[in-house]
């Protein structure tokens, strides 16, 4: 019976570090290129048996062959789906002329993925605004445990791009446990969210819904008289303001006319979308480095990672030499020690050097995927020219999980002849039966209403019909869909306020 239950025990722990493999590739691939070559630098850091390769040598890089590991590491590709010996190009996606017109070199699919006759490119940045990197500095100067640090992280992690958190407590409780190994209550979920993630600037971030996230920009506002009918309006009144039914509450609030619009005055300066605002570029300033960079050569794409800046790793050889001055000593405690040591740490460098490169195939074949799917904008940059594509379409081209393809996906951008671009904006749904992207639906809804008449709003109907003279026919709910997802109220609550 023991000896069973011991093989029990063994088996677990071998199936808990290729997971543990996993997760470390899954949050690689989220990693940005600047995120990484910090990532490398921590790595190098924290191994000697890691160094980093000033020679730029890819001869000189460990070969994954000689890894006694390397079929654990096999188990973490598969677990991608992707064979790594499997050609990215062989695949029904891409005809035979559009394999043979984008015909890859070999090299350009390793870490290294340069030759000596190559061009050399500058490091192209643009600013903007990082509200992670701003929302983790934050945190990073609160008090709370390490564990609790990790939790805010992945919950930051987890924001949209107007700063609100969409998901379930229940279900980032599971993906804690199972995809992070962070046993955590919906109890003590709700206390960081409250306690920390709300308590972050931009304020209002990390709110559930809008009538949350006014709620949270109304408590750190200075009290006053204004400020606190607002908060009463906000918090007990929320569906008669948001309906315009004021009478309905300012004679149950004990206020007056002047107080009240003092209250909508304060309410009028709330951000519902905080996350999304400008001035947090005059707060914030970081630098976005492309991921990846799309030529257009006479009418021919050419996609290549935009990663010659990032240092690469190898094993460090004086480490490696080490091993023959161990076998000399006597004490066998001493001896099994370190070379249980510098086992661990050359384990750990080899699969390190392996993540890299698997994260590097994943990266260019799925961008590659994108960017054929995407071939007319990318040689127009008309943003008329997008395709419907969702994750769904990627992953089945790539052959790899929707949430990688979402991974590689929402934090990246990609530079092109006409700007650089984040990733995910390149996604979008069909509407109807047409080949027509949401996007472009979207665009054209929202010139629409910002030409229209600011005293006489146009209802959805309206909106349908002038659409449908565009050429886009599509049904109303669809219309009071794609309005709602721009942000912008019906007719009756476009108009401005009046008394």
């Amino acid at each position: 019976m023991s000896n069973h239950n011991l093989g029990q025990e063994q088996q677990l722990a071998q199936k808990q570090i290729a997971s543990q493999q996993t997760v470390q590739l899954m949050r690689m691939i989220e990693l940005s290129n600047m995120g990484l070559e910090e990532e490398i630098h921590k790595a190098v850091d924290e191994n000697p048996a890691l160094e980093i390769d000033h020679d730029d040598n890819i001869d000189d890089l460990y070969n994954p062959a000689e890894n006694e590991n390397v079929e654990e590491n096999d188990d973490i590709a598969r677990e991608v789906d992707r064979p790594r010996d499997e050609d990215p190009f062989d695949n029904d996606f891409f005809s035979e002329e559009e394999k043979e017109d984008n015909d890859i070199p070999d090299y350009r699919l390793y870490a290294n993925n340069r030759s000596a006759d190559d061009e050399s490119r500058e490091r192209t940045i643009v600013f903007d605004h990082s509200l992670q990197e701003q929302l983790l500095r934050q945190l990073g100067e609160m008090n709370m445990t390490d564990r609790e640090y990790d939790i805010c992280e992945y919950i930051v992690g987890n924001l949209d791009d107007d700063g609100y958190l969409q998901r379930e407590n229940q279900a980032m409780v599971n993906e804690l446990l199972f995809s992070y190994n962070i046993e955590c209550s919906t109890e003590e979920l709700e206390h960081i969210i409250v306690d920390y993630i709300q308590e972050l600037e931009p304020y209002g971030v990390g709110a559930r819904n809008l009538r949350e996230c006014m709620l949270i920009q109304l408590r750190h506002k200075e009290d006053n008289d204004a400020v606190s009918a607002a908060r009463a309006i906000i918090d007990n009144y929320f569906e008669d303001f948001i309906s315009k039914h004021y009478e309905r509450f300012m004679r149950q609030l004990g206020v007056n006319e002047a107080t009240l619009k003092s209250a909508l005055a304060e309410i009028r300066k709330l951000d519902p979308r905080p996350a999304n605002n400008d001035s947090l570029i005059e707060q914030t300033t970081s630098i976005i480095v492309p991921d990846f960079i799309i030529s257009n050569h006479d009418g021919q794409l050419e996609l290549s990672l935009n990663n010659t800046y990032i240092p690469k790793v190898k094993i460090n050889k004086d480490f490696t030499k080490e091993y023959r001055f161990l076998s000399q000593e006597k004490n066998e405690k001493l001896r099994a020690d370190a070379e249980k040591f510098l086992k661990d740490n050359l384990d750990n460098a080899n699969n390190f050097i392996n993540l890299l490169s698997l994260r590097e195939m994943i990266l260019y074949n799925t961008m590659y995927a994108i960017m054929m799917m995407q071939k007319e904008y990318f040689l127009s940059g008309n943003e008329f020219d997008l395709k419907p594509m969702v994750l769904k379409d990627i992953a089945e081209k790539v052959n790899l999980d929707i949430s990688t393809i979402s991974r590689v996906t929402s934090s990246k951008y990609v530079q092109t002849p006409f700007g650089i671009l984040l990733i995910k904006n390149l996604f979008s749904e069909a509407v109807g039966d047409e080949d027509v992207s949401s996007k472009a639906i979207k665009k054209i809804l929202s010139e629409i209403i910002e030409q229209e008449d600011k005293n006489n709003p146009l209802p959805d109907e309206q909106l349908c019909a002038l659409l449908k003279e565009k050429g886009y026919d599509i049904a109303r709910r669809t219309v009071a869909k794609y309005r709602e997802q721009l942000g912008l109220p019906v007719a009756r609550l476009r108009r401005e306020i009046q008394f």
